[in-house]
């Protein structure tokens, strides 16, 4: 029997675990041989090529992972293949497996749906697909018109390694994933990771082995996709010294390894060893969520964050890691103006990355199955994004969404620090309220970095000093890129810059780029060869005007 296990991924980058963890399971426990391979296209991708591609395979069996970023996608190709097909077409993952019932009635064009940790359960249903159904865990399925759904069952076990050759070849440089645990001792409820199953954590030596060969096959990013790594601190303290002792040597010295971790959990021992890691070998992903004790309570989060933000700090003063943090917007219980508080603590920190999310209601959630408890509307397409709740209004949160564009565009972006740390300094206002003024008046228009530049010069001339804010703003460019022109409007013609220019060309480096900053009779100095920081922008230097 020939069997396809198919994903859509979110880009071309992201190389997809699942199918890769289905066929170790196929390999490891079915009892009947198959004819079976992994095909990856991505949501972006002609999806109609890939369900052509699928057809010409002429497969008995296929299967799709299913998210909320690719079920659209999937759904349709599904239902080409099988009016091209007499193929049984099986979907699982957690877009499907809190529906289930819900899938097989709304689309006739789907055999079967599995929830459940798909190593166990998917070689099952393809030994029993002709057969006894009702023996496969966790299945969802058609007989006589009717559809019945079998209990799931609880592994306890680590599941095989999904690192085979094929995916080492498949994989081709793109961003890797590993896991090593399974569940979350957290049960947010927005989340799914709790209730995927009791946290467990995999063998520790298997693991040791995966790190290595993954950070030795082409890929400069390793993710680790437990959903907090430092549960258990003493095995995270284990894994970050194996991490350490090994970078350099059998670990090359270009990986970057990305954790996620609850920040107010952080031990000493984890803090101090974090310190030492070399410097770009670690990201870390810390999900805040919010700074309102009440809609933390709400939402089932226990979160110090008294100690969060003291963590927070401490990780960023050791200078040598990318630490991103997250915020969500349309919590229960949290207003505009608890939002914007939470905002303006979170930038405080200076982290390198302060992501906006917008809460979204997922299948299977708390906030989906009990709406009496978590009031909202919400949009009924995926990623069912919320729309407005009792506590900010449909208004606010596009207003949040202008906001969270100028987020992503001035500052994690990382193109306009030095214009945002003067801003913040100068104007007298709270760094929310710039960025969602600012963000309100530019709509979210799509352009390129140049024209940007002029829209923030534009917007803030007449709220500082003008002069100031255009070199504040010349230094960023000069820090983004070398490709980047600088506007007209930016340039001054003045004989003295082609004499420093000439001067710093000959005597520093001949790939450098300068700014003179007349306001206090400086001039700033990028060296365009020099390596990025950790918002990928080169280092510049000020300098006095040489004679």
């Amino acid at each position: 029997m020939k069997v396809l296990i198919c994903c859509l991924n979110s880009k071309y980058i992201h190389a997809s675990l699942a199918p890769w963890c289905l066929l170790a399971g196929v390999k490891s426990f079915a009892k009947n041989d198959y004819d079976i391979k992994v095909l990856e296209s991505t949501i972006n991708a002609n999806l109609h090529d890939f369900a052509q591609k699928i057809i010409l395979e002429n497969p008995q069996v296929v299967s799709f992972s299913c998210y909320i970023w690719n079920i659209t996608g999937t759904l349709e190709i599904c239902k080409e293949i099988k009016e091209n097909l007499g193929c049984k077409i099986i979907l699982g993952g957690p877009e499907v497996a809190y529906r289930p019932q819900d899938v097989l009635e709304r689309y006739n064009f789907v055999d079967f749906v599995l929830t459940g940790e798909g190593e166990w359960n998917f070689p099952l249903l393809l030994d029993n697909i002709n057969g006894e159904l009702e023996r496969v865990d966790g299945l969802t399925y058609r007989e006589n018109n009717e559809i019945f759904t079998n209990p799931e069952k609880e592994y306890t076990e680590t599941p095989p390694s999904p690192y085979s050759e094929d995916f080492y070849k498949n994989l081709n440089g793109r961003i890797a994933y590993i896991e090593t645990s399974r569940g979350c001792p957290y049960r947010c409820a927005f989340c799914l990771s709790g209730r995927c199953s009791k946290l467990r954590f995999f063998d520790l030596e298997q693991v040791k082995k995966d790190i290595i060969n993954l950070a030795n096959s082409g890929t400069q990013t390793l993710k680790f996709v437990d959903r907090t790594f430092n549960a258990n601190s003493k095995r995270a303290n284990e894994i970050l010294t194996f991490i350490k002792e090994n970078y350099g040597t059998k670990i090359p010295e270009n990986i970057c390894f990305h954790f996620e971790i609850a920040g107010d959990i952080l031990t000493e021992e984890t803090l101090e060893i974090l310190s030492q890691m070399p410097t770009g070998a670690v990201q870390l992903e810390i999900g805040m969520q919010s700074f309102n004790e009440e809609t933390l309570k709400k939402i089932n989060r226990k979160t110090n964050t008294e100690k969060l933000i003291k963590n927070i700090k401490k990780l960023l003063e050791f200078g040598n890691m990318h630490v991103h943090i997250d915020l969500i917007a349309g919590l229960t219980g949290e207003t505009l103006e608890s939002f914007k508080q939470s905002f303006n603590i979170g930038y405080s920190l200076k982290a390198h990355m302060l992501q906006m999310g917008f809460l979204k209601l997922l299948y299977g959630a708390d906030m989906r199955e009990n709406p009496q408890d978590f009031p909202c509307e919400y949009n009924e397409n995926p990623p069912y994004e919320v729309i407005s709740t009792p506590w900010i209004t449909t208004d606010e949160m596009k207003t949040l969404k202008n906001c969270e564009d100028a987020v992503e565009r001035l500052y994690n972006s990382g193109r306009f620090l030095f214009t945002l740390d003067y801003l913040t300094d100068e104007m007298g206002i709270s760094p929310f309220d710039l960025f969602n003024n600012f963000g309100n008046a530019v709509d979210g228009t799509n352009m390129k970095l140049s024209d940007y530049a002029v829209k923030v010069y534009e917007y803030f001339k007449s709220q500082c000093n003008e002069q100031v804010l255009r070199e504040k703003i010349l230094c960023d460019l000069l820090s983004c890129s070398s490709s980047v022109q600088i506007p007209e409007i930016f340039k001054i013609r003045d004989p003295l810059y082609k004499k420093v220019k000439k001067y710093f060309i000959e005597n520093v480096d001949k790939n450098i780029k300068i700014a003179i900053l007349y306001s206090t009779n400086e001039v700033f100095a990028v060296n365009q060869s020099t390596k990025k920081d950790f918002h990928g922008r080169y280092k510049g230097e000020y300098f006095s005007i040489p004679d």
